[in-house]
C-alpha cells in the first residue's frame, strides 16, 4: 500500500504524457535540423553546411527562453573559438606549437560562466578551424559562421512558433499533489502530538513523502514558469510576454509560495514538539491537555489547506482563527513565560499562527 502510494506522488507523468512532449520535441528537432539544411544549401548557397543542423538543434529545448539562451551561448563559443583559431592558423599553422597556444586561450575563455554548457564549444570550434581551416582560416571560418547563425535562426523560430511548449497544467497539477501531502502530513503530525507512541511512524511517513512530492513540485512550477517566458502561447492565455519574470496572475505563484512556506512552519512545528518533549524541566514540556488541543489546531490547518487555491470559507476560517486564540490566551499574560528564554507553548502558537495567517484570503493585488 505504501508503495501505491509512493508511486502515485512520484510518478504523476510517467507514460503517454512523457512519450507525447517527447514526440513533439522529436518532431520540432527533426523540422529544425531539416528546413537548416535545406536554406543552408540552396538559399545561401553552401555545399556542405553541417554546422547548419547541428545548431538548429540548440534552438529546440523544451521551453522558449531555454532555447534562446543556449543558442546564444553557443554562438558566442563559436564566435570566440573561431576568432581565437584564425590568428593562429595564419601566423604558426596547424602544427603541435599552434594546437598548444590555441587550446591554452581557448581553454581560458571557456571559463567565461555565462557559456554555460555550451562552454566547451570554444575549444571544440578553435580546434576544428585551426586543423580544418589552416592558414586560410578565414576562408574556411566565415562560411561555417554563416551556417550556425541559419541554423540557430532555424531553430529559434521553430520551437517559438511550432506548438511552443507551455508547462503550466503539469506545474499546477504538481501543486496540487503538494497541497493533499501538505494536508495528510498535518493530520499526521495531529497524530504524533495527540499519541506519540503510534502516531510517530505516521508523521515521519508523511513527511517523508511530502519532502518527495516538494522536490518535484519545485521542479515542474520551475519548468512551467520558464516555459512561460517569450512564449507566444502565454500570450493566447492572457499573459504579458516576459523575458525574466513568470506573469504574476498565474495561480500556481502564489499557491506554491504558500505551501512551502506552511511546509516550512510545519516541520518547525515537529522540530519544536520533539525538543519540548525530549526537555528534562518538567515545565517545557507539553502537557497532555494542550497536546489534545493542538492537535485539533492541526486538524483545522489541514482543511484550510485543502480547499486551495480556493478561499477557505468564512465559517472555517471564523472556526480556526477562535480556536488559535482559545489556545494563545493562557500564554500571553503576566507571568506566562517558562523557564529560560525559550517557550515550546508559545514557539508552536507562533508557528501555527503564521500557517494561519499564510493562508487567509488576500485581496488581489
Amino acid at each position: 500500500m505504501r508503495i501505491t502510494g509512493m508511486r502515485r506522488y512520484l510518478l504523476p507523468w510517467a507514460g503517454w504524457r512523457y512519450w507525447q512532449e517527447r514526440l513533439k520535441l522529436t518532431a520540432k528537432a527533426v523540422v529544425a535540423a531539416v528546413i537548416a539544411w535545406v536554406v543552408a544549401r540552396y538559399l545561401v548557397g553552401h555545399s556542405e553546411p553541417y554546422f547548419a543542423p547541428l545548431a538548429a538543434l540548440l534552438g529546440v529545448y523544451p521551453s522558449v527562453v531555454r532555447s534562446v539562451r543556449e543558442s546564444l551561448a553557443y554562438a558566442a563559443g563559436f564566435v570566440i573559438g573561431a576568432a581565437l583559431a584564425i590568428p593562429v592558423g595564419i601566423w604558426i599553422g596547424p602544427n603541435a606549437l599552434g594546437i598548444a597556444v590555441v587550446l591554452v586561450f581557448a581553454m581560458m575563455a571557456s571559463g567565461w560562466r555565462r557559456l554555460g554548457g555550451q562552454a566547451s564549444q570554444v575549444a571544440f570550434t578553435a580546434l576544428f578551424a585551426l586543423l580544418l581551416g589552416g592558414r586560410q582560416a578565414v576562408e574556411y571560418t566565415l562560411p561555417r559562421l554563416a551556417d550556425v547563425a541559419v541554423g540557430l535562426a532555424v531553430g529559434l523560430a521553430v520551437n517559438a512558433l511550432v506548438f511552443p511548449p507551455l508547462y503550466l497544467r503539469r506545474a499546477e497539477y504538481a501543486a496540487d499533489q503538494l497541497r493533499d501531502a501538505l494536508a495528510e502530513a498535518m493530520d499526521a503530525l495531529a497524530g504524533a502530538v495527540t499519541d506519540p507512541e503510534d502516531g510517530r511512524a505516521g508523521w515521519d511517513e508523511a513527511d517523508e513523502r511530502l519532502r518527495g512530492v516538494q522536490e518535484q513540485a519545485r521542479h515542474a512550477y520551475e519548468q512551467g514558469r520558464d516555459s512561460m517566458r517569450a512564449n507566444p502561447r502565454a500570450k493566447l492565455r492572457g499573459y504579458k510576454l516576459r523575458w525574466r519574470d513568470e506573469p504574476e496572475r498565474w495561480p500556481a505563484t502564489r499557491l506554491m509560495n504558500t505551501l512551502e512556506q506552511a511546509t516550512t512552519y510545519l516541520r518547525s512545528i515537529a522540530a519544536t514538539y520533539d525538543e519540548a518533549m525530549g526537555a528534562e524541566t518538567p515545565e517545557l514540556r507539553l502537557s497532555e491537555a494542550f497536546r489534545h488541543d493542538y492537535a485539533r489546531m492541526l486538524g483545522t490547518l489541514a482543511g484550510l489547506v485543502r480547499p486551495l487555491p480556493e478561499a477557505p470559507g468564512e465559517p472555517e476560517m471564523a472556526d480556526a482563527e477562535r480556536l488559535q486564540a482559545q489556545l494563545e490566551r493562557p500564554h500571553h499574560g503576566p507571568g506566562t513565560d517558562a523557564p529560560g528564554l525559550w517557550d515550546p507553548h508559545k514557539e508552536v502558537l507562533r508557528l501555527s499562527r503564521l500557517v494561519l495567517d499564510d493562508l487567509c484570503p488576500r485581496p488581489p493585488r
